[in-house]
């Protein structure tokens, strides 16, 4: 590899929120705890970002900056087109400091307190607080577990559709926390629910670079070009390893929903830093990102030939893509409780535990693997000498 991801980077003392902080989810962290939780990557940045972020920084002045630039835009559209065959127009770029954020101002903007909105849990649990958080109420089409191979349970989505009061379905692809990529066919049987019963579809595609080899990512609106019923969120941020900087790329093609979005949002700005780094990522780093996604590849096969050879009551859901692994260990039958104290107060390890995600998770596991092997080798013997031993 051209790159080396086998590298110990020391984040602390970087103000990591990873490493630093996490007594953010328990007290009972310690300086020797392993954290596998939030998802960001123990990977150095492209050294093409890096470049980038000191070239900007050598100009010495950092006012407030607009990413609204011919630059910019050719650097977002080209990727989208390369990577994806999809062609968007510059206009229909929206700027936001994360797609969390994004998704908090979508469901203010195009719905309206009281309003159903759909979510498929197990799933990413700030979807639930930006719902919740804006008096909407969740509705939840939950995943159909088929032995550890997710899938989406259209009926029930299709009479939740058919709720007049449900007006907005935040869908995640690739899945986070359950790692699926969505066929085509899948795509396009959601899609057509949502358009036929008046659901706006907003899609969080931010994991839509990081893919298991032979897996391939539908942007779902390249599957309804003929409609502008479709938002769509992107970022550089879990890709490139950037989320610090908080920036993303929302796509709105409707002209009235473009209107809702800015008397909502307001004025956006971004960190120049975020610009400089998004420029770069997008024209000089798809060498990185093939790279990346083998080395997570390794990874995540290191895990599952481990639990499958030393921790046969521990179920691996492999991932088809995103850096993050879901491991069901219910077989060790304990409550998510005890799941939770023995994790972090005997492994000593921080996992995002599955409960988090929604009930569907309970006995389930979140980890984020992309770090380098070593730590998921450590990571893996502490689980094994907590359950087995």
């Amino acid at each position: 590899m051209k790159y080396n991801f086998d590298e110990i980077i020391d984040r602390k003392k970087t103000n990591s929120l990873k490493w630093e902080f996490m007594n953010i989810l328990t007290d009972k962290a310690n300086e020797d705890t392993l954290p596998m939780w939030v998802a960001d990557m123990d990977f150095a940045c492209p050294p093409e970002i890096v470049e980038a972020i000191k070239t900007r920084a050598d100009r010495r002045i950092f006012g407030y900056s607009s990413h609204m630039t011919p630059e910019y835009f050719d650097a977002v559209c080209g990727w989208l087109k390369r990577r994806f065959g999809w062609k968007v127009d510059d206009k229909d770029i929206f700027a936001s400091s994360g797609v969390v954020h994004a998704l908090d101002t979508l469901v203010r903007a195009m719905t309206n307190a009281g309003d159903g909105v759909i979510i498929q849990r197990p799933v990413y649990y700030p979807f639930t607080s930006v719902i919740e958080g804006n008096g909407r109420a969740v509705v939840n089409n939950r995943l159909i577990n088929n032995d550890g191979y997710y899938t989406i349970d259209f009926e029930d989505l299709e009479e939740k559709a058919r709720d007049s009061n449900n007006k907005m379905m935040i869908f995640c692809s690739p899945h986070n926390p359950v790692g699926r990529v969505w066929t085509k066919e899948e795509l396009k049987r959601l899609g057509e629910i949502c358009l036929r019963n008046d659901v706006l579809l907003v899609s969080d595609e931010i994991h839509f670079d990081l893919l298991r080899k032979g897996k391939k990512h539908t942007v779902i609106s390249t599957l309804f070009e003929e409609t502008d019923r479709i938002i769509v969120c992107t970022a550089t941020s879990k890709t490139f390893n950037t989320a610090g900087l908080n920036s993303s790329n929302i796509v709105i093609r409707n002209k009235e929903q473009q209107k809702r979005w800015k008397k909502t949002a307001g004025m956006v700005l971004l960190n120049p830093f975020a610009i400089a780094a998004t420029e770069a990522a997008y024209t000089k780093c798809d060498e990185w990102v093939s790279e990346v996604n083998d080395y997570i590849d390794e990874n995540m096969l290191y895990i599952d030939s481990f639990l499958k050879g030393k921790m046969k009551k521990a179920k691996s859901v492999m991932s088809e893509g995103t850096y993050l692994t879901w491991i069901d260990l219910s077989g060790y039958g304990f409550s998510a409780e005890e799941l939770k104290r023995k994790m972090i107060e005997e492994a000593n390890v921080l996992f995002d535990m599955g409960d988090m995600f929604g009930k569907e998770g309970e006995g389930f596991i979140r980890i984020n693997v992309a770090c380098p092997r070593s730590i998921v080798v450590e990571c893996m013997d502490r689980l094994y000498n907590t359950l087995e031993v």
